[in-house]
C-alpha cells in the first residue's frame, strides 16, 4: 500500500500536538515498518515556514528533520505538469490541496492521509484519518 501524508499529520508529529500527536505518530511508524509513504516536496516549505518561523525552531533542527522524513518517506515531485494539473483542478478552493492531490495521484498512492477531510472531499484519491488508517492497517 502507498500513502501521501499529509503535512498536518508530519506537523502533528514534529509539534507533538495535544491530542493529535498519537495517531499522528502511528501513521508515521507504518510508514517506516508497513507501508509506503510519500510527502509531497512541496510539503518541505510549508513545514520550515510552521517550525522555524512560527515555532522558532533552529535551522539545524529543521535540516536534520528533513533528512530524517527523507530517509523513511518517498517525495512525490512537484514539477510543471503537477502544477499545471493543480492549477487547472477547479475541484479545490485551495490551491495548496489541489497540488497535494497531484501529487497524489502522480505518485499513485492508494489513500490521502489527513486531518482536513472536508478539504479533500473532491479528491481523486481517497482520504483517510489517521484513526482510519490505522485501524484498517489493524485489520489487515
Amino acid at each position: 500500500m502507498k500513502v501521501l501524508v499529509d503535512t498536518n499529520i508530519l506537523l502533528d508529529c514534529l509539534l507533538q500536538r495535544p491530542n493529535l500527536y498519537e495517531s499522528s505518530k502511528l501513521v508515521v511508524q507504518h510508514c517506516l515498518f508497513t507501508v509506503q509513504g510519500y510527502i509531497a516536496a512541496h510539503a518541505f516549505s510549508d513545514m520550515f515556514y510552521v517550525l522555524h518561523e512560527r515555532e522558532n525552531r533552529s535551522l539545524e533542527y529543521c535540516r536534520n528533520t528533513f533528512i530524517k522524513l527523507c530517509q523513511t518517506f518517498e517525495i512525490s515531485n512537484v514539477d510543471k505538469q503537477r502544477i499545471i494539473d493543480a492549477s487547472n483542478n477547479l475541484k479545490f478552493n485551495d490551491f495548496e490541496d489541489a497540488l497535494q492531490d497531484s501529487c497524489a495521484v502522480y505518485s499513485d498512492v492508494d489513500y490521502i492521509i489527513t486531518r482536513n477531510v472536508d478539504d479533500f472531499k473532491n479528491s481523486s484519491v481517497p482520504i483517510l484519518r489517521p484513526e482510519e488508517f490505522i485501524n484498517m492497517i489493524k485489520e489487515r
